[in-house]
């Protein structure tokens, strides 16, 4: 329901087509009486990408907004100015004022169609609204208070870090002598789960964002990589293809809160080829934990 609103956003009938500082049609859906962005404060968006009116991604897959300058076009340099040089979003940010939405249009222009996603798409279109306005100094005050928030969690992930690895290896060699062999289940595909700690939350589905925290292992017993030793949680959209197939599938069978270990069998995971840190045909062990679905 969340994207059949924002989509309507394209639809909707607003003050007909205009074009904005440098040139980008644009549709204005809205006339709010909200503050207003200025020059110099910062805006807090959420933004959805459409190609072809098709969401390609979106802020609140991630339930997040992205915060952007609004810039002073006027002392923009010559190499940033005219359509497919100025930045569209920050383009028409100084004609907004919070809760206001607008829909950018941008051509599809022979540099952009070198990128093969965009080597037949007839349109790309930005579907923005103004969340939120700060001053500079409000921005920057926020953003260190972030800073120190996420310095804090992250030392936090980061001292849990062994205990993780050591309660991965335990799972590890229980499953390689069948000792856990009852509690895992497996899906038709070939993907096997074991649920550590049931969540209470959101059930992770296709087209939601996830954040999510794990410590990968081959078979052997051997790290190849973990958000813990980062300090953060690693966040995408579900089902879009951004992670491997035995993510995509394995996340989605948990709720938020959830603690399991994902076995990812090579078909699922990186295949024939491997990558720089797995070996070819390799079974992936996933220790993972969903904190938050978007």
């Amino acid at each position: 329901m969340l994207f059949a609103a924002v989509a309507a956003i394209l639809v909707a009938c607003g003050g007909g087509m205009q074009t904005s500082p440098s040139g980008y049609k644009y549709i204005k859906h809205t006339n709010a009486t909200g503050e207003a962005a200025t020059v110099g404060s910062y805006c807090n968006l959420n933004i959805s990408v459409y190609q072809d009116d098709s969401l390609v991604n979106s802020t609140y897959q991630m339930g997040r907004t992205v915060p952007i300058m609004v810039p002073d076009l006027s002392k923009l340099p010559e190499d940033q100015k005219g359509i497919g040089k100025a930045n569209p979003v920050a383009d028409v940010l100084a004609l907004m004022k919070v809760g206001d939405s607008i829909t950018v249009e941008v051509p599809i222009d022979s540099l952009m169609r070198q990128n093969p996603s965009l080597a037949k798409a007839k349109s790309l279109k930005y579907a923005i609204t103004l969340a939120d306005v700060q001053s500079k100094e409000e921005y920057d005050a926020a953003r260190m208070k972030e800073q120190q928030e996420k310095q804090a969690a992250a030392t936090v992930y980061q001292e849990q870090e062994k205990a993780v690895a050591d309660k991965l290896a335990g799972v590890l060699k229980d499953y390689k002598s069948g000792a856990n062999k009852a509690n895992i289940k497996t899906t038709d595909s070939g993907l096997k789960y074991l649920i550590l700690e049931d969540g209470k939350g959101a059930q992770a589905t296709a087209g939601k964002g996830v954040d999510v925290m794990y410590y990968g292992m081959l078979t052997d017993g051997k790290e190849f990589d973990n958000s813990f030793k980062r300090g953060q949680p690693f966040s995408f959209p579900l089902g879009q293809k951004q992670v491997i197939g035995g993510w995509d599938e394995g996340i989605a069978l948990l709720k938020e809160g959830t603690k399991a270990v994902l076995f990812v069998p090579s078909e699922l995971g990186y295949g024939a080829q491997g990558n720089a840190a797995i070996p070819p045909n390799s079974e992936l062990v996933f220790y993972v934990e969903l904190l938050k679905v978007n």
